[in-house]
Order: structure tokens, then sequence, then C-alpha cells
């Protein structure tokens, strides 16, 4: 904060010292500072005035570096963005991820909304967020299937294989 520039006068010394010493209240909202002025004059002779500043944090901080929504495929696992928080009080506002987990219509299909909440010192906050969406897209695959053949007689034709399934996002 700026504070207000006193001037000091004395009867017997034209040029008193004019010093100052500040006390912060630092740790709680608002944190007051209090500026004490000394003047002395060349005998040793001193008065003091004190100027009290309030200062208040109303601000909220800014998070940044947040991603945008995404749309992945399954088997594949969500990456979130790496945001930080910057307050114009406080220099190290805290940052706290919050997953909320939504299901789709298989159980192989969600979405995940990560939340920060941003919080400055004085209890002011901010909160952003990206949602990516995991989707199940493809077929199983198939193994073990025979490859086509003709048979003349119905007593001919094997016994069906072992036919085995695979999906990348449920398994077997």
């Amino acid at each position: 904060p700026a504070f207000d520039e006193p001037t000091a006068s004395d009867l017997c010394d034209p040029n008193p010292e004019l010093t100052f010493e500040d006390n912060v209240s630092q740790g709680s909202c608002p944190y007051i500072i209090t500026r004490t002025w000394t003047a002395t004059d060349h005998c040793g002779n001193s008065s003091t005035a004190e100027q009290t500043v309030t200062v208040t944090d109303n601000t909220d901080p800014i998070i940044s570096g947040v991603g945008g929504p995404a749309t992945i495929q399954c088997p594949a696992t969500p990456v979130f963005s790496n945001p930080s928080a910057s307050d114009a009080c406080d220099p190290n506002p805290s940052l706290v991820p919050r997953d909320e987990r939504t299901e789709g219509s298989c159980a192989q299909e969600y979405s995940i909304t990560r939340y920060w909440t941003a919080t400055d010192a004085c209890g002011n906050s901010a909160t952003a967020s990206q949602t990516i969406t995991v989707e199940d897209n493809a077929a199983p695959a198939l193994s073990g299937c025979p490859s086509n053949a003709n048979y003349t007689c119905l007593d001919l034709v094997p016994s069906p294989p072992n036919v085995t399934a695979n999906d990348a996002c449920a398994g077997a």
C-alpha cells in the first residue's frame, strides 16, 4: 500500500530527522500495517505519529492451464492437464483436485470430470474443471475361427472349433 509522506518541523532545528518503522500483522485477513513515524531534532527530542493501513483481499485466485474436454478410446487412461493457481495477494494459493466419475451406457464407458479449487490465504476461491470421456467403439476380436469349407456329406462336417473373443476394453 501507499503511505502518506509526512513532514516534520521544529522551532529550533530547521531539518529534524524523520524516520519510520512498519509493524505488519500478517497471517489473518485483513492484515494491518501500522507505520510509526518518528521526528527527532538535533537535541534528541522526538515525537511520533502513526498511520494504519488495512489491506483486504476480496479477489479470487486465478487458475490457468486447464485443458479442454477430451474423448479417448478405452483402454486408454484419462490424463488431465496440470494447471497452476496464482493470486494477487497470496504468493502460494492452494490448488486441490477432486474427481467426479459418471458411468456411461456400457460398463467400459465413463466420464471423469476433474475439478480444481484454488484458495488463497484469505479464503477466496475459484474452481475450474476438465472432463475426459472414455468410449468403447471397437468391436471384440475373434480368434480360432475356421476358414470356409465345403462338405459333400453331413456326417463329414467336423465339430465346431473353440472360438474365443477378446475385447480391448472388457477382456475375454
